[in-house]
């Protein structure tokens, strides 16, 4: 599946792709996110945490070093579920950390990238997802 970059008013055109994420607590909605190789994890800022049902005891506090430098992190114990909204049989759990600051969700290795090959095309300005 070919995807061209998208603008989503945060800082130009990017590797950008929307995902349908499922909470524990049975909620689902549409998030868009760039695609990170450098991110070990999924990322999400910490608002989504309640939305999605996480609560204290779902969640795990550890350190983590991101590009502005160190921040805590509120890692999911409990899978959310996410698909491409193209590509709806393809389920997959993720593990989200919350982070306090973050302004837009990035998709990291652990999670998508071990459902999909991501090649990115800079100067075509799009990417690619196969299986």
């Amino acid at each position: 599946m070919l995807v061209a970059y998208r603008d989503f008013g945060w800082g130009g055109v990017r590797p950008y792709l929307v995902l349908q994420v499922t909470g524990p607590n049975g909620r689902s909605g549409l998030i868009p996110g760039l695609l990170d190789s450098g991110a070990d994890n999924t990322v999400l800022p910490a608002g989504y945490a309640p939305l999605m049902g996480y609560a204290g005891g779902d969640l795990v506090t550890s350190q983590g070093t991101q590009v502005g430098g160190s921040v805590t992190l509120r890692n999911a114990t409990t899978p959310s579920r996410a698909y491409v909204p193209e590509m709806p049989n393809v389920v997959f759990p993720i593990l989200p950390c919350f982070v306090h600051g973050c302004q837009n969700a990035l998709w990291g290795r652990s999670d998508l990238m071990q459902q999909f090959d991501v090649t990115i095309m800079d100067r075509r300005q799009q990417f690619a997802l196969t299986r």
